[in-house]
């Protein structure tokens, strides 16, 4: 990626963060980034090309954790992984989960099209074998359970929510699972 191209992708991120997706004007993007409207096009297509490219590169860091836990061998680490979920991937990139869910408020349309089940069945079958393989009696319930607990967490992150409660939910959390 050029230089340039990266520029325009992390000010149209900062802007679209900010100030709202349907606020945040290419010609904006192109005055902070201090290129030209046109190579955002040449690059992008259009505003919508760019919210693409925008949500690819967040889309992929998912898919990197998801990679881990996967791998991950043991099943507790597994659910630790899990649970740190929200901590660990989204204090990568707040900009990014702050407008992905600015975009669920703002426009419903566009998020539904960046709504990705596949994520979130994947996620549910790595808990759900990470338990089976610890003998939980029902795993299926027990990965419904904690995965509410990480989108409470999540929702609390997103909150701007004091960050030490936060990581002290993780350990109050885990050490319900004797992680």
């Amino acid at each position: 990626m050029t230089v340039k191209k990266d520029t325009i992708l992390q000010i149209a991120l900062e802007l679209f963060s900010n100030m709202g997706y349907a606020n945040t004007s290419t010609n904006r993007i192109a005055k902070k980034a201090k290129v030209s409207e046109g190579l955002i096009f040449r690059h992008f297509t259009n505003k919508e090309g760019l919210l693409d490219a925008i949500v690819a590169i967040g889309t992929q860091s998912i898919d990197d954790y998801l990679l881990k836990m996967q791998n991950e061998m043991d099943s507790k680490k597994v659910i630790s992984l899990a649970i740190e979920f929200p901590l660990n991937i989204m204090n990568e990139n707040s900009a990014y989960w702050n407008l992905v869910t600015s975009l669920k408020y703002q426009s419903p349309e566009i998020a539904a099209k960046y709504h990705n089940s596949e994520t979130f069945t994947r996620i549910n079958k790595i808990i759900e074998n990470a338990f089976t393989n610890l003998s939980y009696h029902n795993p299926e319930m027990e990965t419904k359970y904690l995965f509410l607990s990480i989108m409470g967490l999540s929702s609390m992150y997103k909150q701007n929510h004091n960050k030490e409660e936060l990581v002290e939910l993780v350990r109050f959390i885990k050490s319900k699972y004797q992680i």
